[in-house]
């Protein structure tokens, strides 16, 4: 573990906020917006910029997910087959499929750690196979901005 002391400039004693062992089920998109594993990729990456997402999970009919697509994997395709003119394909070609997820019950801390740890803007958080939310790390940036902790 990698021991922080954020700066706590500011911050009023009385000031209640997160803390570090606060749950991240208290910081996801519960009104996440999963892609369809029947979606082509251009449906896909039209459904990024409509709302806004870095990446969103890849769930089967049975709302299990199978993957994770980001702007990433969608922009090389777009780029290409505007130019060679390819028909779109599904995002099951596209998609990652080794995919790191968190849990609701997750700390701040383990989630913090993550980010830290990986280039990644967004995570899963799934509960029993199933999308229930995600987490950006914008979201988080807010959350350790507001913590009432002086060190951890």
């Amino acid at each position: 573990m990698v021991n922080y002391t954020p700066a706590v400039v500011g911050k009023s004693e009385g000031t209640l906020g997160p803390s570090i062992g606060t749950r991240i089920s208290e910081f996801m998109s519960k009104g996440n917006k999963s892609i369809s594993n029947n979606s082509t990729i251009l449906e896909a990456s039209e459904l990024l910029i409509k709302y806004e997402l870095t990446g969103a999970p890849v769930v089967n009919e049975h709302g299990t997910m199978i993957g994770f697509l980001s702007e990433k994997d969608c922009l090389k395709y777009v780029l290409d087959s505007k130019y060679y003119n390819h028909a779109p394909s599904s995002v099951t070609h596209y998609m990652s499929t080794q995919v790191m997820t968190i849990a609701p019950e997750d700390s701040l801390t383990q989630v913090v750690e993550l980010f830290l740890r990986n280039n990644f803007q967004v995570y899963p958080v799934v509960e029993e196979g199933r999308v229930v939310g995600t987490v950006s790390r914008r979201v988080i940036l807010k959350a350790v901005s507001e913590l009432n902790e002086s060190s951890w």
